[in-house]
């Protein structure tokens, strides 16, 4: 079968019921993917990450990130690649915002420890808000 492209309707069902995707950044052209949980929200992509690190240091530079997430089932695939902007926060009203949804999705903790509301002050941690400009998907079968 050939390839098949998806509706921005089956891209958001597709990012809205996946957990772990590939966050992709540049600077001075030289690419950087790592992988990372996540949470789709409003139309928005959501992450967490430790307060400092090279992710940082390049979003910092480069707000323009790529975003991919892939579903495969024995013979049929799935992804999904977005084009957006990142904006960074470390203040508590977006610890509570993404503490409220990564635990909606079953995904508010860190390292198999669930987040505790009152450890979100104490804990150093990136918020990260995905705009999303772009999105695209495709399905098909091998």
């Amino acid at each position: 079968m050939k390839p098949r492209e998806l509706s921005l309707e089956e891209c958001a069902d597709l990012l809205s019921t996946s957990k772990y995707g590939r966050l992709g950044m540049s600077i001075n052209d030289l690419p950087y993917v790592i992988p990372m949980s996540f949470v789709y929200s409003d139309g928005m992509i959501f992450l967490h990450s430790n307060g400092r690190g090279k992710k940082i240091d390049l979003v910092s530079k480069n707000s323009n990130i790529c975003f991919q997430i892939d579903r495969l089932d024995k013979d049929h695939w799935a992804s999904v690649i977005v084009y957006g902007k990142a904006r960074i926060s470390s203040d508590m009203n977006a610890k509570r915002k993404m503490f409220d949804i990564f635990s909606q999705k079953g995904l508010g903790g860190h390292g198999g420890k669930p987040f505790q509301m009152e450890e979100l002050e104490r804990i150093e941690m990136t918020i990260w808000k995905i705009e999303v400009l772009e999105m695209t998907g495709r399905e098909g079968i091998w």
